[in-house]
């Protein structure tokens, strides 16, 4: 199964479907040209930044060479299949009183189809996690064009240990014809939408946005659709750089990913490489902006080469409670 753009000549119907739910006239039509220019030129979309060497030479190979040369390479690849689970308590004065204690589990940057052993080492990791709901905030492969076939099946015999419902946004490694086999597994995309949450006659708001990053097709007005103002609401997005927006919006609480907290830093956890999307004090971990609170995940898997150093791959188990703190 190859993974191009949907065209004219794939069902109508879905496509139909897909327009109608992430934005007919304006972010789908986007997001497929966006794709179709990624397949003509068959390589990486231009990045910010310091990143732009990718565009020049190969620096994954050059970062290869130098984990080995200096010894590293060992320690990294150990470090890629160490998946912590971290727990973050986050208090919400419009948080119902019978959402306290829900619990959120956040898995993000899978790049699941990067190295065979990945998969198995995720699952033994979940084994021991409880949760009322799995949030997935994007790519799920390794490449950002060409066959998805291995990181869907990954995905999902990653997450089939799990009887919760699952919730997910594209990331900016991912077309948009992986959502319907994704969901059709079960993976619930929020493609500029939101899903009402019920709890013993409560409510609580799960807002998804697509992709802010590269294909900048996310629409918080269509996401936030219908919703009372002055209720509580929690956002999927891929990139924290949409944080701004987030808290004019009046989220609650945004759950994000694509930094991968650096993948290999110095000591401390100190970023060396980032894309310039998003300023150092959103790039990992729990985070504030005005009312809006935040978290960054380092990610669970690893981009380009399966290395870590000095930032852990993470899963993470966010606890909602009632009331301000």
């Amino acid at each position: 199964m190859s993974d191009p753009p949907l065209t004219l000549d794939e069902s109508q119907a879905e496509l139909e479907r897909l327009a109608e739910r992430m934005g007919h006239h304006h972010e789908f039509e986007t997001r497929l040209l966006a794709e179709a220019r990624l397949v003509k030129k068959c390589g990486e979309p231009a990045t910010k930044g310091v990143f732009r060497i990718q565009n020049v030479v190969n620096f994954y190979g050059l970062v290869r060479f130098g984990l080995k040369v200096t010894g590293l390479w060992g320690r990294a690849l150990r470090n890629y299949f160490d998946i912590k689970v971290e727990f973050n308590e986050v208090w919400l004065d419009r948080l119902p009183a019978e959402f306290d204690g829900y619990r959120i589990l956040h898995i993000t940057d899978l790049h699941a189809d990067l190295h065979p052993e990945f998969p198995a080492a995720v699952r033994g990791v979940l084994a021991g996690v409880e949760c009322d709901l799995v949030a997935i905030t994007g790519d799920f492969r390794t490449c950002t064009y060409g066959d998805y076939t291995g990181a869907t099946l990954a995905t999902v015999n990653i997450l089939k240990g799990l009887s919760v419902p699952y919730y997910a946004t594209l990331g900016n490694h991912d077309f948009i014809a992986k959502v319907p086999p994704m969901e059709a597994a079960g993976i619930r995309f929020l493609l500029n939408e939101n899903v009402t949450l019920e709890r013993e006659g409560a409510v609580l708001h799960l807002v998804g946005i697509d992709d802010p990053n590269h294909y900048k097709t996310h629409n918080f007005k269509r996401a936030l659709s219908e919703l009372p103002e002055h209720t509580c609401k929690v956002l999927l997005s891929h990139s924290p750089e949409s944080f701004s927006e987030a808290e004019a919006y009046g989220i609650d609480f945004q759950m994000s990913g694509h930094t991968h907290g650096g993948q290999l830093c110095l000591p401390g956890g100190r970023v060396l490489v980032h894309d310039g999307s998003t300023p150092r004090k959103f790039l990992a971990g729990a985070w504030r902006h005005g009312r809006l609170q935040g978290y960054t995940s380092r990610g669970t898997g690893a981009c380009g080469l399966p290395v870590r150093l000095n930032c852990p791959a993470e899963v993470t188990v966010h606890t909602l409670r009632a009331g301000g703190r």
